[in-house]
């Protein structure tokens, strides 16, 4: 490794690779993943409809886990195989544009979702 952003480029990939285990392992069991979508200090007990906020919050950890795999899988190769390569750093450089569109977006979507179904 380089530098700190060439290590960073593993840790997106390792979390997109989490958001998809988690989306699996919500779509088999039927659990919301706290640790995705609640945090350390909620209670899954207060969910009001489990089968419905899981319904509308899978998609989107789904997209966001794609979105992260894909970034962090392309900044990876970019860094330590494709090192300089101009067409793979503006590829790189647009697909950290989708992830913080679409980081931001899981927040608030997520962040709307927990209001509704846990308060």
């Amino acid at each position: 490794m380089t530098n700190l952003f060439d290590f960073i480029s593993l840790i997106f990939l390792g979390c997109g690779l989490y958001c998809l285990y988690g989306w699996y392992k919500m779509k088999t069991d039927g659990e919301i993943n706290e640790v995705l979508l609640l945090g350390k200090h909620a209670n899954v007990g207060k969910c009001k409809d489990k089968k419905a906020y899981l319904s509308k919050v899978m998609p989107a950890v789904l997209i966001f886990g794609i979105v992260t795999t894909i970034y962090g899988g392309v900044d990876a190769l970019n860094a330590f195989v494709l090192d300089g390569n101009l067409t793979v750093n503006v590829i790189d450089n647009i697909l950290m544009g989708i992830f913080a569109i679409t980081f931001i977006w899981y927040i608030v979507y997520t962040s709307r979702l927990r209001k509704q179904f846990f308060n």
